[in-house]
């Protein structure tokens, strides 16, 4: 499966590093994209291992805004 996150407040790189190492650290992540440009992250992953809201919710318990 393949979902976007849109988050308006990921400004930097190490805004993207952050965010990257929490998606990353799930099981069932095959691959992430990162687009500070336009400010979100394309993640592919297998549906069986992998919670899409959980993660939106800890990304938004890190401080960012999901869109």
């Amino acid at each position: 499966m393949k979902s976007v996150i849109r988050i308006c407040n990921m400004e930097s790189q190490n805004d993207a590093k952050i965010i990257q190492d929490a998606i990353i650290s799930n099981s069932g992540v095959i691959a992430t994209e990162i687009s500070l440009v336009k400010k979100e992250i394309t993640v592919i992953y297998n549906g069986n291992f992998f919670d899409i809201q959980k993660t939106i919710n800890h990304i938004e318990d890190l401080g960012y805004i999901v869109v």
